[in-house]
Order: C-alpha cells, then structure tokens, then sequence
C-alpha cells in the first residue's frame, strides 16, 4: 500500500507549499496529494480553501486576489510560526515544476462554478504532458469530471467520494471512465475494495491518521492512502530494522 502526502505533508510541514512539497521528497516519499484552485486573474493555483485566512496572513477571497500577489503572502508561517522559509500561495505551474519527479499525483480539483471548471479543462492539458500516467486529477466535483471525460479524455481522472454518499460510486467512476476512486476511509469494506479492483478501479482513500486504521485498510487491500502524517505513516507501515 503506498503513502500519498496530504497537501504536500499537512500535520508536518506547510500545506500546499514548495518548501512542504521539499519536505515530502526528504521524507523519501514521491506520491503527493494537492488541491487545485482558480485565481482572481485565472491562473491555477495550489491551495485548499478558497479564502486565505486559515493558512496565510491575508484574508479575503482567493478571487480578489491575484497569482503574483498571492505568492507575496505568508503562506508558511502563518500554521508553522517556526518554520523557516517564508513563501506565499504557488502556482500549479510552479508546483509541478518541483514535483517533476515523482512517481505520482493527485491533483484535486475544488472549481465548483463552471467558469472555473472551464478554466482548469482550458489550461491542464499543456501543464499535464510531461505527467502522463503518472498523475490523476481528482475531484468531488462529478460536473467537472464529466468536463475532462468530454474534452480531454486521456488525462487520468478520479472519483472522490465523501463519507456520507449513498449510490452506486463504482458505477459512477465507471460511467465517468475514471482510473481512479477515492471513498472517504470510512466507507471502505473489502467488497467495496474487491469489486473496485474487479472493475479496473484503483483505490485510494483519505485522510487517515491513526496507525491502526492504516494497518486495518493495508490488510484489506487498500492500494494507497492520503495522510497529514506520512513521517508516522512510513515508521508504522514501513519500519526499518
């Protein structure tokens, strides 16, 4: 089971950051999880909430603000007083630049008007290519999957599928021609897992920061998982001699 990075490294290192995506890569994990977002001057740009106080020292819409004014805010310290580097909101562009080589991503996207969704289906194919198989976007948000389904059909795509749905999610991942499904770790069951595998679904899952429940859903045949803590997750999963 693989260990994907929540946000780069959320309860260790700054979300969504270049220096907590540095992090992530010094722990010796390559399998990252960030959110996608849509700026004031619609540029893409990686950050969770689509206002700035929870992790930045501004406050305000996301949508009032610039790319280039964003990156001069304090994205670090804000949550981590301590930290080192001080550095604002990146870019996707920025972002990928770092993660260039690791061996996987999920991008989650938040757009939930249609103006950003078409923004993310306009501007991700080009950032997209030296990615390939190796990256997934992902999203709650089946409007925009349906998008990525009818525009650009090659790119990898993910069902995130929160803890209170009720229907079939396999179908859905099925109809939409996902690669990819993403339950929250609560509604996973080994029938759940199994029929996902039988169907050519891999299955991921978030956000899990109890050892025991890693090594619950690891037992289960869970093929990777999101979590803040992926320093505690690899010394419980993965632990040297």
């Amino acid at each position: 089971m693989d260990i994907i990075g929540h946000r780069g490294a959320r309860g260790e290192a700054p979300e969504n950051t270049l220096s907590g995506f540095y992090y992530l890569r010094d722990l010796g994990i390559s399998r990252v999880e960030f959110d996608i977002q849509v700026a004031g001057d619609g540029q893409l740009i990686v950050i969770h909430d689509d206002i700035l106080e929870r992790t930045t020292n501004h406050h305000g819409s996301i949508k009032d603000v610039d790319s280039d004014a964003l990156f001069n805010v304090d994205a670090t310290r804000h949550l981590f007083p301590d930290w080192p580097i001080r550095e604002g909101v990146p870019t996707l562009r920025q972002v990928l630049a770092v993660l260039a080589d690791f061996e996987h991503l999920q991008l989650e996207v938040k757009a939930k008007t249609l103006a950003d969704c078409q923004a993310v289906v306009q501007q991700l194919p080009e950032l997209w290519q030296p990615f390939g198989k190796r990256a997934v976007t992902t999203s709650f948000n089946v409007d925009y999957l349906r998008m990525m389904q009818a525009h650009h059909p090659h790119i990898p795509r993910g069902l995130l599928v929160e803890r209170h749905f009720v229907g079939d999610m396999i179908g859905l991942a099925k109809q939409l021609e996902c690669s990819l499904i993403a339950p929250h770790h609560s509604l996973l069951t080994n029938i759940l897992i199994d029929s996902a595998h039988q169907q050519g679904l891999v299955v991921s899952t978030w956000t899990v920061n109890d050892t025991q429940r890693m090594q619950d859903l690891a037992a289960m045949g869970l093929d990777s998982l999101i979590t803040d803590y992926p320093s505690m997750a690899l010394k419980h999963l993965y632990p040297t001699p």
